[in-house]
């Protein structure tokens, strides 16, 4: 069970609500315990009407679940999924059915997911540092990891296309709060938030070249020639390409023990 941090505590939300993570290997958690939905089917609904944000259609659900079933099959099939999901929640009140939408009580349910996409898109001047870390440290992991629907290939290709939205969301938060980071002088954060981003896209050789520009200006020469050693093996292994001009001239500049013009190390004002 992902353990609750204060960035998600569910806020104005009444403590016993419902919490639902989706980012990462997928719990759903009740009163500080994991909540047991024995049917995998009734899982996988539950996960694609929470990460909806807004009422599903039941026209797009049969077509999620039961794509080659005649319309009046694939809506019966429904009905009784949604019979048993509502069975499966602490209360029924949970799930709301208003006319042909399906969705979940926005006041009893918290999603990882929502709070997440709420952090990282939040607007202000300057960027709120804090606000966006706190995202990052919402992100477990790839959307519904390790969770999967083999007799549904049309749920296959929707949980597909979330995990590439929310993994883009987060690398974007990353590669805002890497210069962010590195603007307020605060190499070894920025550092961090590198080799997330790498632990998650290794073939991003500008971050590799801002890794290596962050290593020489927090002094570690070692680090940096390493870093560039790593890209190189990456680059070569699934590419069979080699590193572009600048970030050669990084490795050079890490090299010589100067700090290369234009980098992320130079504290913007």
């Amino acid at each position: 069970m992902p353990r609750r941090s204060e960035t998600e505590q569910p806020t104005g939300v009444a403590a016993a609500a419902l919490r639902i993570y989706l980012l990462g290997p997928p719990a759903v958690v009740w009163a500080d315990r994991s909540l047991a939905l024995s049917r995998r089917q009734v899982r996988a609904l539950l996960y694609r009407l929470a990460a909806g944000r807004q009422p599903v259609p039941r026209e797009q659900l049969c077509c999620l679940f039961w794509s080659d079933a005649p319309e009046v099959t694939a809506r019966r099939h429904l009905t009784g999924l949604l019979s048993h999901l509502r069975r499966a929640l602490p209360t029924p009140d949970m799930l709301i059915t208003a006319g042909d939408l399906v969705g979940l009580h926005p006041g009893r349910i918290w999603y990882d997911a929502a709070v997440f996409e709420r952090l990282c898109t939040a607007r202000g001047h300057p960027v709120h540092v804090e606000t966006l870390q706190q995202a990052i440290n919402l992100y477990r992991g790839p959307f519904l990891a390790g969770f999967s629907l083999p007799t549904c290939a049309e749920f296959e290709t929707w949980a597909t296309m979330e995990r590439q939205t929310w993994e883009r969301l987060y690398l974007e938060t990353l590669a805002t709060l890497i210069e962010e980071r590195a603007g307020r002088g605060e190499y070894a954060s920025a550092i961090a938030c590198a080799r997330r981003y790498l632990a998650t896209d290794d073939l991003a050789e500008d971050i590799h070249r801002r890794l290596i520009e962050l290593y020489a200006a927090s002094g570690d020469r070692g680090a940096a020639l390493r870093q560039f050693e790593q890209c190189v093996m990456v680059l070569e292994r699934e590419l069979g390409v080699n590193p572009l001009p600048e970030t050669q001239a990084a490795y050079r500049a890490a090299l010589g023990g100067e700090t290369p013009p234009e980098s992320a190390a130079q504290v913007r004002p």
